[in-house]
């Protein structure tokens, strides 16, 4: 996965210079035993801008409200410092509905020094709060200058693309984590789509990262051919991901599961340069599933 993420991050910026990769839930691959204790990826380090981490503080275990435990939370923090230390932003997505617990997330993290985001619907399909924790009129032009963002990747819940862009506009979130497309691949945001984004409601710029997942692969995507049910490729594990439906785990080292996400013109990162979005956002998914699986 680090070189599956080097040579993505090495592609956008060749195409872009300057896109920005935030690997989400790989805190492990920044060093060489996947803790503190382990030697820094120099390499990985200088591939990424930031990281991303769930459920640092509540939805532990893909439970929403659920409290993570304090040995899990203590492991993110150590990692998430050691990403501070060496330059990169933390995101952290925590997932829960109940108001003392979505105070605390958002209070926890600032105090750690990470700008974050409480999603109350797993599906990140929505956009949760009106006014983002942090809110300011300032002008965001690196991750650094961030001290919030949304998650929203899954715009199922709105009737159009139109009223989707609209209610992105009218809000003042620093960072915008958005899929590339309006609910399926027919229907891109185009560059007009991603620049009339980039400025907040109150008129400071922000940034807007495309969701990219690496580490599975997806039926609704332009990529699926259906004949891979019964007949899939060398990279695809044809068993359904019991937590996601319609997701399947990908022999990610293998070059043409590679291709579909970088490296050509019909390639993802390709369409989102192409586009506009100033980075990527990485969703690893359970890249370890290799580790006990063949």
């Amino acid at each position: 996965m680090r070189t599956f993420i080097e040579g993505l991050s090495a592609y956008a910026r060749q195409q872009q210079p300057g896109f920005l990769i935030v690997s989400q839930d790989a805190l492990p691959l920044m060093t060489s035993t996947g803790d503190t204790a382990g030697t820094p990826d120099t390499d990985y380090l200088n591939a990424i801008d930031g990281v991303g981490q769930e459920e640092v503080y509540y939805g532990y275990n893909n439970i929403d409200d659920a409290t993570t435990p304090t040995s899990a939370r203590n492991a993110y923090l150590r990692m998430l410092r050691f990403a501070q230390r060496h330059g990169k932003r933390a995101l952290v997505t925590d997932y829960c509905t109940t108001g003392t617990k979505v105070n605390a997330s958002y209070t926890n993290n600032f105090n750690q020094g990470f700008i974050s985001y409480v999603a109350r619907q797993r599906e990140l399909d929505t956009i949760s709060t009106a006014t983002p924790y942090n809110v300011h009129a300032g002008n965001v032009n690196t991750l650094s200058d961030a001290k919030n963002f949304l998650y929203l990747i899954n715009p199922h819940t709105y009737t159009s693309k139109t009223q989707f862009l609209n209610e992105l506009r009218a809000t003042n979130f620093d960072v915008l984590i958005l899929d590339g497309f309006f609910n399926d691949d027919s229907a891109p945001l185009t560059y007009n789509d991603v620049q009339s984004l980039k400025t907040k409601a109150n008129g400071g710029k922000r940034i807007v990262l495309a969701y990219v997942a690496i580490g599975h692969a997806e039926d609704y995507r332009a990529y699926w051919n259906n004949d891979w049910f019964t007949n899939p490729p060398a990279w695809l594990d044809i068993a359904e991901d019991p937590d996601w439906e319609g997701n399947y785990m990908v022999r990610y080292w293998m070059q043409d599961w590679k291709n579909i996400v970088y490296g050509n013109d019909a390639s993802y990162i390709k369409r989102f340069t192409n586009a506009g979005f100033d980075g990527a956002y990485l969703d690893t998914y359970d890249y370890t599933y290799w580790e006990t699986h063949n």
